[in-house]
């Protein structure tokens, strides 16, 4: 059974290589173009951006509580 020839293989693979590149710098241009014509609202971007810190650490503790009550009280007895 006969190899194919590395140099015919690492041109193809330039080939390829090259292709996805110029089709990704086409995809961020378009990408660009889209950002630019559609804005996004300024109560979605500050939504966005930033959260109310009070809602933020209140999930935390009440997730933190969940977690920990799961885990005490799937601890063996034995182990109390």
């Amino acid at each position: 059974m006969e190899h194919p020839d590395p140099a015919s293989q690492i041109e193809a693979f330039r080939h390829s290589l090259l292709t996805l590149t110029n089709q990704t710098a086409e995809l961020q241009v378009q990408v660009a173009q889209m950002t630019h014509a559609m804005p996004i609202p300024a109560p979605i971007l500050d939504a966005a951006s930033h959260g109310n810190f009070f809602i933020t650490g209140l999930t935390v503790f009440v997730l933190a509580c969940f977690v920990g009550y799961y885990v005490v009280w799937r601890v063996t007895p034995a182990l109390h």
